[in-house]
């Protein structure tokens, strides 16, 4: 969403920042109510209904703080603190646990690039 708000943004010195949580001492999976209606037999033994029975089943054991989040988020809105000389910056990942997905994901793609970067750059249009 942040990006299709861009050229709103940039005349109106709007700023976006995209958050990416990991799992928080909040009370959301005290909170998890499934629907009346079961899965489509679509999602049986998928990573979604494994989610689900994470949520209702309590073992989610979060290992941040929402207090400290919430601070590293003012801090980089305000550019304070954390946040001192990057409130220019569009993207925060936030928790322990998201270090190793954006590593993961990080490598997903520069595994993309080696195998295909040649095919990448050569599907452009000609000029």
């Amino acid at each position: 969403m942040a990006l299709s708000l861009r050229p709103i943004q940039l005349p109106s010195n709007i700023r976006t920042l995209t958050v990416v949580l990991g799992t928080f001492n909040t009370n959301m999976t005290n909170s998890v109510v499934l629907g009346k209606n079961p899965l489509p037999e679509d999602y049986k033994e998928t990573f979604t209904e494994q989610v689900q029975g994470l949520l209702v089943s309590g073992k989610i054991k979060p290992n941040g703080d929402k207090d400290k989040a919430m601070r590293a988020v003012y801090q980089v809105v305000a550019g304070e603190g954390v946040g001192a000389g990057h409130q220019t910056e569009k993207l925060l990942p936030l928790g322990s646990d998201m270090a190793p997905r954006f590593k993961g994901v990080q490598e997903y793609l520069g595994h993309a690039l080696d195998v295909f970067g040649s095919v990448t750059n050569r599907v452009d249009v000609d000029k």
